[in-house]
């Protein structure tokens, strides 16, 4: 008798055990219902608990990754809300800008063009929640722009120290913020004239750095051509990498955002769009979807596909279709494609109930080492560590999951997707 009710009672305590691990099952499953843009914003929210240490930081940190994620996370705030998402964007600026509007670890002296994209995110935050300690840093980023140097023709140097040199990571750090920030805050007459530096620098660059073999813009241009890795004929870097190329077709969208609906050259800005989008689609892998991390040489040994560039490029066809920057349905349907190719390849549900953005190029760029025209000492660089824009140099840059690069323009590819399906 004993034994029977010990069986009864295992059998019903299996009942329970069943129904629970069903139940533990449907909770496993239910995030998968959620829309990605909120999934990996609220993933990264729980994997750093403050924003001003994304992407990897080990001291706070004034740098346009944060500006680029934290933008995103914004766009998902705005669309679904939570007051935990708008304390995590307030944290960083209450954090980052002081009371007196100055900004920690910012010296407008550099001319660093990647020092003001996060302008962008400020700008937009100064506009819902007003903070005057917050325009008075925008007021500081916007004098930056103003005295940035230029190339001859009017386009900005990269940084001080990457004297008379036009990177495609630059148009997007710089231009975009600049030109929104002229249509909130700036009068009419005020903006016009950067409305039109905006579209001249944009334009000027794609013809310097356009590849005609390819229909692709290599990463950089040097004026002087001389630097070690510029061509001396051309002054081009010796590739297009797939990310220079992604901050180049987002500035363009970007522009596009801020410019009135009655600005006479937003024409010039939107066939200079459907150019590079062209151009993007021409080397999109057909299996996948996705694009290579050297991307006009996605057959040589060692390549991959890359979740940053990808990502970019699935966000700027999707919006771009959206608002009817182009109307082809070619448009739209490769990033639909490119899209689901990152879901596919690149999102990785992890254990915790997070997901993660995988197979990300942590950083890439040109130098270091000043110009030899710039009258001032180079750098003392070991030769093994310049980057040179080699095939060889992209590949050797380490990848990894969750690089803001790439997950600020998954959760806007996201949102783009999110707003086709309703």
């Amino acid at each position: 008798m004993k034994f029977l009710h010990q069986s009864l009672f295992i059998g019903a305590l299996l009942l329970v055990l069943t129904a629970c691990g069903s139940k533990a099952k449907a909770t496993e499953e239910e995030p998968q219902k959620r829309p990605y843009s909120e999934w990996l914003t609220r993933s990264e929210m729980q994997r750093v608990p403050e924003s001003y240490m994304l992407d990897f930081a080990k001291a706070p940190r004034w740098s346009y990754v944060m500006g680029i994620e934290l933008e995103a996370m914004l766009d998902t705030y705005l669309r679904y809300g939570g007051e935990d998402i708008k304390a995590y964007l307030v944290q960083y600026t209450d954090t980052m800008i002081n009371p007196d509007g100055s900004i920690r670890k910012y010296d407008i002296l550099d001319y660093n063009l990647d020092n003001v994209r996060t302008g962008h995110f400020v700008t937009r935050m100064y506009e819902l929640f007003p903070e005057e300690k917050n325009l008075k840093a925008i007021n500081t980023m916007m004098k930056q722009l103003a005295d940035q140097p230029r190339t001859k023709e009017g386009v900005y140097w990269h940084k001080a120290i990457y004297a008379y040199q036009v990177w495609l990571d630059g148009i997007f750090m710089g231009l975009p913020f600049r030109t929104l920030t002229a249509s909130k805050l700036y009068s009419p007459e005020e903006a016009l004239p950067i409305y039109d530096d905006a579209v001249d620098q944009v334009k000027k660059t794609y013809e310097r750095t356009y590849d005609p073999k390819t229909h692709l813009n290599r990463h950089a241009w040097d004026e002087n051509r001389d630097m070690f890795w510029s061509d001396k004929e051309t002054g081009l870097s010796q590739h297009c990498w797939g990310r220079a190329q992604g901050w180049y077709v987002m500035a363009l969208v970007e522009l596009l955002d801020a410019f009135p609906a009655d600005y006479a050259r937003r024409g010039e800005v939107k066939e200079l769009l459907g150019k590079v989008l062209d151009s993007i689609i021409e080397w999109q892998d057909p299996k996948t979807g996705l694009w290579y991390q050297v991307m006009d040489s996605p057959e040589r040994e060692g390549n991959y596909l890359e979740a940053t560039a990808s990502s970019m490029f699935a966000y700027a066809l999707l919006k771009s279709a959206r608002l009817g920057h182009v109307t082809d349905p070619k448009y739209l349907a490769a990033g639909k494609k490119a899209y689901q190719g990152i879901i596919d390849n690149f999102i990785r549900e992890n254990e915790d109930g997070t997901i993660s953005l995988t197979q990300c190029c942590e950083v890439a760029g040109l130098g270091p080492g000043v110009s030899p025209s710039v009258l001032k000492a180079a750098p003392k660089v070991k030769e093994n560590t310049r980057r040179d824009g080699s095939y060889e140099y992209y590949l050797s840059e380490p990848i990894r999951d969750n690089d803001a690069k790439g997950v600020g323009p998954f959760i806007w590819a996201s949102l783009e997707m999110e707003s086709l399906n309703e």
